[in-house]
């Protein structure tokens, strides 16, 4: 496809969906349920990447150990949720408002409530997995102080209705592509800050596994641990059989700090994809299965091979 025609269809498809966004929102919340649970099931059986790419994930990261049924549920739900995940988004505003009453809570704050007495900030690292929109938001309309990072999109119309949708969910946003000293000084003036690191990074990756196949991994928490020493807390937002949905805040990982900058990077890394993995394979019917997250990145790996030639060479002598 040329880069014409590409750009045309992204901009009918970004159309499509600023369209959709602005009808969701007029709708009530259960019914916007029950019409995304509609479009997941037209989009499992006519579109046929969803089962391909989501049936292939699901086989490399679990083989044998579990059974063909149990594989097709967990690409049906998973399905089901990410229209879920769609389909909710318009309604955060108003969520927010009312604080989620009925609707979604959290639990595990008792781990973070003594951050705000000192003025501490910390890094929250979570998936893309049950209702991952909604958890700033939630802990903002409690007070909470937290930003999240986000990837803004190319077309301006589109960017700017999801921005706004944030923004009056009571949510402070830091663009992905921004420099990183931003996330320092929130973090460092006691703001609670949210990265989602489940997916293949293009650019500042390293070499890590997940459900443990060789994956490439975001720099992201290791780096912004490097910097300040914050804690980490792996976070979910689980959606439950009924209906509604559970944040949870687990506890501090224990990050290493050897002074081996690039050891204490590959390992810290590591050691956060464990504990997303985790969450994952607690949940994997509320996971983004669709993700290339074993995709291979060839400049990346060109890099770290050089890198750690270097580094053996270095020993050598």
């Amino acid at each position: 496809m040329s880069k014409n025609k590409k750009k045309f269809k992204q901009r009918i498809i970004s159309s499509l969906i600023v369209l959709l966004l602005n009808l969701i929102k007029n709708i009530p919340l259960p019914l916007s349920r029950k019409v995304a649970i509609c479009f997941a099931f037209l989009a499992y059986c006519f579109y046929p990447r969803i089962r391909r790419d989501g049936h292939k994930n699901i086989e490399y990261a679990f083989g044998n150990t579990i059974n063909k049924k149990e594989k097709k549920k967990i690409l049906w739900n998973a399905t089901k949720n990410m229209f879920l995940v769609a389909f909710e988004f318009p309604h955060i505003p108003a969520m927010a408002e009312n604080k989620y009453e009925g609707i979604a809570y959290y639990k595990g704050v008792e781990y973070i409530d003594g951050y705000l007495k000192k003025k501490q900030g910390a890094l929250f690292i979570s998936a893309h997995l049950g209702n991952w929109e909604m958890m700033a938001s939630l802990m903002c309309s409690y007070g909470y102080p937290v930003a999240e990072i986000v990837r803004e999109f190319d077309n301006p119309k589109l960017n700017e209705i999801i921005n706004s949708i944030r923004t009056n969910a009571k949510i402070k946003t830091i663009p992905k592509d921004s420099s990183a000293n931003e996330i320092i000084h929130l973090i460092k003036n006691g703001w609670f800050v949210g990265l989602l690191i489940d997916q293949s990074p293009r650019d500042n990756g390293v070499p890590a596994k997940f459900f443990d196949k060789p994956c490439w991994a975001t720099i992201g928490p290791a780096y912004i641990y490097a910097r300040t020493k914050a804690p980490v807390h792996p976070v979910s937002m689980i959606r439950n059989s009924n209906g509604t949905l559970l944040l949870e805040i687990l506890p501090p990982l224990e990050m290493v700090n050897t002074g081996n900058l690039q050891h204490d990077i590959l390992e810290n890394t590591q050691i956060c994809q464990k504990a997303i993995e985790n969450i994952v394979r607690k949940y994997p019917e509320q996971w983004l299965w669709f993700h290339r997250r074993w995709k291979e990145r060839e400049r990346l790996k060109d890099y770290w091979e050089k890198r750690l030639q270097r580094k053996k060479s270095n020993n050598i002598e």
